[in-house]
C-alpha cells in the first residue's frame, strides 16, 4: 500500500512538475516570438530586398500543454504598389500549434524522447490570396512542417509536400512531392538542408504552338553553411539531378543525365578561398550522344570585406538601373551595365586573388580537350603608375595569365559531324563537311597565328606578364596582339606580315586572290600617260604581253590606269615600245641590265616570287598588236 501511494506519489509529482514545466515554457514561447519575427524580417530585406513584405504574428492563445498562433506576410508599402508581391489587403497566412516543453507531446508520439522547448505544427492558410493554389491543391495545404525548438533556440523542422497534378486548358503539372530538412541556428546564420522531389513534369506551349515538355528526376540539393561577420555565406553546398528530358511534340530533343553542382567556400585570416565543381555525365541531342564534360573553378585569396562592399554597391547599382532599363536600348543597357562592373571592380580585387580552371573538358567517343587557366589578379590599390593610368583592363587588373588549350582533330571532327547529322546531312555527307570545315578553321587559325597543329592535336598556348605577350612560343607587345583582333593599333597586322606560317599553303586560286595571299614585296602595277626613259632597262629583251591580261594575275591593291589607243612616238623608247611600268618605281627594283621573266597570261600566285618580274613586250609591236585599253598588271 505504501509503494502504490508513493508510486501515485511521484506520478502526480511528475505530472505537475510536467505542467507547470509546459506552462512555463510556453510563457518563454510567447516571450521569443517577437524575437524570432525580428529577425526572420531581417533575412526577408536581406535576401528579398525589394519583395516588399514582412512577418507578424497574431492571435496567440496560450494553453497548458499547447497554443496557436497564426503568422501573418503583408506588404509593408516599402515598395510601389506595382511592383509588390502582396497588394494592400492581401496575406499570405499559416497556421501554428504549437505543443510546449519540456517534453512536447508531438515529439513523444514520434519517440522523440530529448528535451526542447517547443514542437511546433504548420500550415498554410485558404486566404484569397492562396485561393488558387488550394484549388490545384484540392483543399489542402501545399505543405505541412514538424519543427523542433531546442533550448537553445535552434530549430530543426521537416517540411512534407503533397503531390500536385494540375492540367489547364495549354499548361499542365505533374509534381511527385517533396521532403525537406532543415536545421536553423537562433541567429539564423548556421543552415544545414537537404531537399529530395523524385519527379516533376511541366507541359506548355511555345511560340510555334508545338507542345514543349520538361522533365526532371531524381533532384537532390544538399547545404552545409554559416554566415561570417559580413553575412558572407560560407561553406558546401550541392545540387545533383539524375536526368533532364526536353521534348517537343512527344519527341525526344535534348537528355542530361548525371548533371552536378558542387560549391565550397572558407575563410582564412580575412581571406575567402573557394571552389565551384560542375560535371554532365551525358548529354544527347536527338538521339546523338555528344559526350560529357566537367569544368572546376576556383577562387582564392579574396578580401572578404571588399566582397561585401562589392556585392551591395554593385547589387544596389544595378536594381537602379533595372528600374529605369524600360528607357534604355539594349545596346545602352548592356553598356552601362558592364560600366557598373567595371567601376566597382577594384573593390573585389583588394587583396590580389586569382583565378584559376583546371580544367574545362569536354570527352565524346573519339577523345577528350582541355582547357586550362590561371590569372593573377592586381588590386589596383598597389598598381605601378603605368598600370594606373592605362587604358587597357588587362594592364590595370591582371597581373599575369597562363591558358593552355588541346583540342584532338578526331575529336572535333566527330562533334562536327554530329551536328551536321542534326541538320539531316547524311552520315556519309556529315564527315565529309566535317573535315572540309575543321580543315578551314585549322587553317585559319595557323594563318592568324592563334593556334598550332602537331600530332593531330589543335593547341593554344598563352602567357602574359609584365606587359608582355607569349602566344604559341611567339613574344610580343601587348599592342600587337590586340591588334591582331582589329582592337587597336597596326601593329598585329605588321606581327602577321612578319610571322605567317610557311607550311600554311593557301589553295590554288582560280578567281580574284585575297588580299593575305599577296606577296609581301609585289609591287604596284600601274600604266602611267608618260614614262620616264630613265627609269626603262636600256638593253633588256623584251617577252612577248598577251593582248588581255586577266584580272586574276593582277594584285587586289594594283591601282588601274587607261593607257591611249596609241601612244605617241615621244613616249616610246627607239628599240623597242615600253612594257607597263609602275608609276613610281624605285629603281633598286629594276636592274639595269636584268632579263624579264616571261610571265604566262594566266600565272598562279603561288609561283610567282616575291620580287614581282616586270612583264616584257616585243622589241617591235605593231600597232596593230597593241589594245585599245591595255590591262594592268
Amino acid at each position: 500500500m505504501k509503494k502504490s501511494l508513493v508510486a501515485a506519489s511521484i506520478i502526480v509529482v511528475l505530472g505537475a512538475a510536467w505542467t507547470g514545466a509546459s506552462w512555463y515554457t510556453g510563457k518563454l514561447i510567447e516571450q521569443r516570438m517577437g524575437e524570432m519575427v525580428e529577425i526572420a524580417n531581417s533575412e526577408l530585406k536581406s535576401y528579398l530586398p525589394n519583395a516588399g513584405i514582412k512577418l507578424s504574428f497574431e492571435n496567440y492563445q496560450r494553453g497548458l500543454f499547447s497554443s496557436q498562433a497564426r503568422y501573418v506576410l503583408r506588404a509593408d508599402d516599402s515598395v510601389p504598389t506595382d511592383n509588390a508581391q502582396l497588394k494592400p489587403g492581401e496575406e499570405i497566412a499559416f497556421l501554428e500549434t504549437i505543443s510546449h516543453g519540456p517534453f512536447p507531446v508531438a515529439q513523444l508520439k514520434k519517440l522523440y524522447l530529448l528535451p526542447s522547448l517547443a514542437s511546433v505544427h504548420s500550415k498554410l492558410e485558404n486566404t484569397p490570396r492562396l485561393k488558387t493554389l488550394f484549388e490545384i491543391t484540392k483543399g489542402q495545404s501545399l505543405f505541412s512542417a514538424e519543427t523542433r525548438i531546442a533550448f537553445s533556440g535552434d530549430t530543426a523542422t521537416t517540411i512534407d509536400v503533397i503531390p500536385v497534378e494540375f492540367r489547364g486548358d495549354k499548361n499542365s503539372l505533374r509534381f511527385s512531392g517533396a521532403k525537406i530538412n532543415a536545421d536553423v541556428g537562433r541567429d539564423m546564420k548556421t543552415t544545414v538542408l537537404d531537399v529530395t522531389n523524385d519527379s516533376t513534369i511541366i507541359s506548355a506551349p511555345n511560340q510555334f504552338g508545338q507542345i514543349g515538355q520538361i522533365r526532371l528526376q531524381g533532384l537532390m540539393l544538399t547545404g552545409n553553411t554559416h554566415q561570417n561577420q559580413f553575412n558572407l555565406s560560407l561553406g558546401e553546398q550541392a545540387v545533383n539531378l539524375k536526368q533532364l528530358n526536353v521534348s517537343i511534340d512527344g519527341k525526344e530533343t535534348l537528355s542530361m543525365e548525371g548533371i552536378k553542382l558542387a560549391t565550397q567556400f572558407d575563410e582564412q585570416d580575412s581571406k575567402l578561398d573557394g571552389q565551384i565543381n560542375y560535371a554532365l555525365d551525358a548529354i544527347k541531342i536527338q538521339g546523338n550522344n555528344f559526350g560529357s564534360g566537367k569544368l572546376l573553378l576556383k577562387i582564392n585569396n579574396l578580401d572578404d570585406k571588399g566582397v561585401k562592399e562589392f556585392s551591395e554597391r554593385y547589387n544596389q547599382q544595378t536594381m537602379a538601373l533595372l528600374q529605369h532599363g524600360e528607357m534604355l536600348s539594349p545596346e545602352d543597357y548592356q553598356q552601362q551595365s558592364a560600366a557598373l562592373l567595371l567601376k566597382n571592380l577594384p573593390l573585389l580585387l583588394k587583396g590580389n586573388p586569382s583565378l584559376s580552371i583546371a580544367p574545362l573538358s569536354w570527352q565524346n567517343s573519339k577523345g577528350e580537350s582541355s582547357f586550362t587557366l590561371s590569372i593573377d589578379f592586381l588590386d589596383p590599390a598597389q598598381a605601378s603608375t603605368t598600370a594606373e593610368t592605362s587604358e587597357q583592363p588587362l594592364v590595370r587588373f591582371v597581373k599575369k595569365i597562363d591558358a593552355n588549350l588541346k583540342i584532338p582533330v578526331s575529336m572535333a571532327a566527330e562533334a562536327m559531324a554530329q551536328t551536321a547529322k542534326l541538320q539531316g546531312h547524311s552520315e556519309a555527307d556529315a564527315q565529309k563537311m566535317a573535315q572540309m570545315q575543321l580543315q578551314q578553321l585549322a587553317t585559319l587559325g595557323q594563318a592568324l597565328q592563334l593556334i598550332t597543329l602537331k600530332d593531330d592535336i589543335i593547341s593554344n598556348s598563352f602567357h602574359y606578364a609584365d606587359n608582355q605577350i607569349e602566344l604559341n612560343g611567339k613574344k610580343m607587345s601587348l599592342p600587337a596582339f590586340t591588334g591582331l583582333f582589329g582592337i587597336a593599333g597596326d601593329e598585329g597586322d605588321d606581327y602577321l606580315q612578319s610571322e605567317q606560317p610557311d607550311e600554311v599553303t593557301p589553295p590554288e586560286n582560280s578567281g580574284e586572290t585575297p588580299k593575305s595571299e599577296q606577296p609581301d614585296e609585289a609591287p604596284q602595277v600601274e600604266q602611267p600617260g608618260e614614262t620616264p626613259k630613265s627609269e626603262q632597262p636600256d638593253q633588256a629583251p623584251q617577252a612577248e604581253q598577251p593582248a588581255e591580261a586577266p584580272k586574276s594575275e593582277q594584285p587586289d591593291q594594283a591601282p588601274q590606269a587607261e593607257q591611249p589607243a596609241e601612244a605617241p612616238k615621244s613616249e616610246q623608247p627607239d628599240q623597242a615600245p615600253q612594257a607597263e611600268q609602275p608609276a613610281e618605281a624605285p629603281k633598286s627594283e629594276q636592274p639595269d641590265q636584268a632579263p624579264q621573266v616571261e610571265q604566262p597570261a594566266e600565272a598562279p600566285k603561288s609561283e610567282q616570287p616575291d620580287q614581282a618580274p616586270q612583264v616584257e613586250q616585243p622589241a617591235e609591236a605593231p600597232k596593230s598588236e597593241q589594245p585599245d585599253e591595255a590591262a594592268a598588271h
